[in-house]
């Protein structure tokens, strides 16, 4: 009963840790402790103590809870000394898989391509040890000055492969008990507990420096999502500072135009001491909402999973790749394993002729298109060339078995197929559809010398380079690593503006993942330009721990490549069907799931533009709204001419209308945002006038 209350429990056995006893008397619990911790801790040797303020003040016990400072001290002082060491799990009592019923999960769990997995030769099931490390951390965020929290964050790393165990794994593991027989077989020392596990120095700090990423990327994630939660607090406070001061500055300014001379200027100078103070005033607030977190590691295990190795071969025909499988005992699951080629996880492996690999690293290479041939132009007077034949065929008749002569196209298609002989009816009549298309061609360029050429077909990126680079763009995501997201991305663009909002997790968010949900895999099918107005994209799902979720990259048409959007789709053709479907839809786009709130610096424009737009529009629309208002070099003239929802209601209509999407129009959009039209009007044109936004661009 006593050890319900958490903090109260703990704070008991870190006391016998320490040396001391407890015994449970019901409500309350007698600590005898040592004269050493008595004295750090300014308590008689026995303490009764309880966790029920009743008890407490009619026995006078001393209440213990979480939060009371004895249990912050002793948490403070386990942290400080830190939970290291070595330890050995208890392998399950039940009768393991034999290595028939391993074979057959195996060949279940990871299919080969092109091979098959067979038993190695004159091999045996052989029982080992394979050390995975448990590392825990506490988070610490800091998201405001008021708003302090603090987790528990706790990682099971494969030490071989360097990946994460998955979560029913890693829950197995942490109840798996120890087994005390091998602890008296083991020396002392985390050296030799190494040797023990086959575990090398190299491989153990590569899979510590891995276990540090994975919690700095949860925390970055996690820090994120709390920062949105209290965005509306930093958006008011922001929106109050700048009112203020907004009108401070008018009322100057006011004052200054029916001032004389004199008392004019020493307004303009308050002006400007006013500006500079606003200034000031909201870094102070960025200051004050700046999200930041600490990692204070606290716990190290070193566990030595006892394990079933399998020697197999992978076949392919009579070439044999060897490969090997643990089987974790404690969690009836096999270990995760990297491509033996590229080291890469995650991929289906497929036995090469040369090697094993995966069908990342053994992924066809795009064949080099061949140079198309040169067009033969048709002669200048084909026209009466074509007459002249044609009248003489017309005049002689073709007589039974008789072979008629070739014309000027004949023969000039025998010339450049290097001297072939006569072509059937067939190829004949195409030949001669072929020149008069091309005669049209020349003679439409000849009679309007002045008229734009097309633009030239878009040239498409190799489909195994957009490939790797929509699973680096994940994986980036999935980690928290905002820099070399910014790097894959385009600058201005709906993309940078997600991950302005949200940093690294914006990609996600905007493609409906949620802040608790955690990025396992996902799939990448590459779709090139075709025409004009192609864009390179690659689509797929991003798979979760709670579900699916499809995504479309789109990158731009520059030789850089870089990232453009992420939108909520699978395919091109379903962005198109669902922009179709839009057209006939009042409110727009079909809206996205609930964003979190950010904890970007918005202006007055960007705020409302991402208040209102994601559930009207969904969250691509929004943010190619975002990144036209970002892209102006000046926004400040804008929002001094008009009015903040005017500049929202005109950029959030033309990225509609340039997008093809419905509430296109400047009476709906007044309709929606309720400011009249005609301001919107002036609005709208004028802040066309400074983006040029087109179909190819509607941002």
């Amino acid at each position: 009963m006593i050890r319900k209350e958490a903090g109260l429990a703990f704070w008991l056995d870190w006391v016998e840790h320490r040396g001391g006893l407890w015994e449970d008397a019901g409500d309350t619990a007698l600590a005898l402790l040592p004269a050493v911790l008595a004295s750090e801790l300014e308590l008689p040797e026995e303490t009764a103590v309880t966790a029920d303020p009743d008890v407490a003040r009619e026995d006078g016990a001393l209440l213990l809870v979480t939060g009371h400072p004895m249990v912050a001290k002793a948490a403070e002082s386990v942290l400080a000394a830190g939970d290291t060491g070595t330890l050995t799990l208890a392998a399950p009592r039940s009768v393991p898989p034999d290595a028939a019923t391993l074979l057959s999960k195996a060949r279940e769990h990871l299919p080969v391509d092109h091979g098959r997995l067979d038993p190695r030769a004159d091999a045996t099931l052989e029982r080992a040890l394979r050390p995975v490390l448990r590392v825990g951390a506490l988070v610490g965020y800091e998201l405001s000055a008021e708003d302090h929290f603090q987790e528990q964050a706790e990682v099971f790393v494969d030490v071989p492969s360097r990946l994460r165990m998955p979560a029913g794994v890693s829950e197995r593991l942490a109840r798996t008990g120890h087994d005390p027989r091998a602890e008296s077989a083991l020396p002392a020392g985390l050296a030799a507990a190494l040797d023990y596990a086959s575990t090398s120095r190299p491989d153990l700090a590569a899979a510590l420096a891995e276990a540090h990423r994975m919690l700095e990327a949860a925390a970055v994630l996690r820090r994120d999502g709390l920062a949105a939660q209290i965005g509306d607090a930093y958006a008011k406070e922001r929106a109050r500072a700048e009112e203020y001061y907004a009108a401070a500055v008018d009322s100057l300014q006011r004052r200054a135009a029916t001032a004389p001379e004199d008392r004019a200027a020493l307004l303009r100078a308050r002006i400007e001491s006013t500006r500079e103070e606003r200034a000031r005033r909201l870094a102070e607030i960025a200051e004050k909402y700046r999200a930041r977190h600490t990692l204070t590691p606290y716990r190290l295990h070193l566990l030595r999973v006892p394990v079933l190795r399998l020697a197999l071969d992978v076949r392919r025909g009579e070439r044999r790749y060897p490969l090997d499988l643990d089987w974790l005992l404690p969690a009836g699951e096999f270990a995760p394993l990297r491509c033996p080629a590229c080291a890469r996880s995650g991929a289906q492996l497929v036995a090469a002729k040369t090697h094993l690999g995966c069908d990342r690293c053994l992924a066809p290479k795009r064949p080099t298109p061949r140079p198309a041939p040169e067009s033969v132009p048709p002669p200048r007077d084909g026209a009466a060339t074509h007459t002249a034949v044609s009248a003489e065929r017309a005049a002689a008749p073709v007589r039974a078995g008789a072979t008629p002569a070739a014309g000027p196209s004949a023969a000039r298609n025998a010339e450049v197929t290097g001297g072939a002989g006569p072509r059937s009816r067939g190829e004949a009549k195409a030949g001669r559809i072929a020149e008069a298309s091309a005669a049209r061609a020349a003679s439409a360029r000849s009679v309007a010398p002045g008229h734009a050429q097309s633009p030239p077909q878009r040239r498409s990126a190799d489909p195994q380079t957009l490939r790797k680079r929509a699973f680096t763009f994940w994986e980036h995501a999935a980690g928290g690593d905002r820099r070399k997201l910014e790097r894959l991305c385009a600058p201005d663009s709906p993309a940078a503006a997600l991950l302005r909002l949200y940093g690294a997790a914006g990609p996600l968010y905007g493609i409906g993942v949620g802040s608790r949900e955690r990025v396992e895999s996902c799939s990448v099918a590459v779709f090139p330009a075709e025409g004009r107005r192609g864009w390179d994209s690659a689509g797929g799902e991003v798979h979760t721990d709670r579900g699916r979720h499809d995504y479309l990259l789109r990158w731009s048409l520059g030789p850089d490549q870089l990232i453009v959007e992420v939108l909520p789709h699978r395919t091109p053709f379903a962005m198109n069907a669902s922009t179709m479907m839009a057209r006939y839809r009042s409110g727009g786009t079909e809206p996205a799931t609930r964003l979190p709130r950010t904890g970007a610096e918005l202006d007055p424009v960007a705020h409302l533009l991402w208040q209102h737009t994601p559930a009207r529009h969904g969250a691509h629309l929004a943010a190619r709204a975002l990144a036209s208002w970002w892209r102006l070099t000046d926004p400040q003239a804008l929002r001094e001419r008009y009015p903040a929802a005017v500049l929202a209601a005109a950029a959030e209509r033309s990225a509609c209308y340039w997008s093809g999407v419905g509430a296109g129009g400047y009476g709906d959009a007044a309709r929606l945002w309720q400011v009249p039209e005609a301001d919107l009007r002036k609005a709208g044109t004028h802040l066309q006038r400074l983006l040029k936004a087109t179909q190819d661009q509607p941002w």
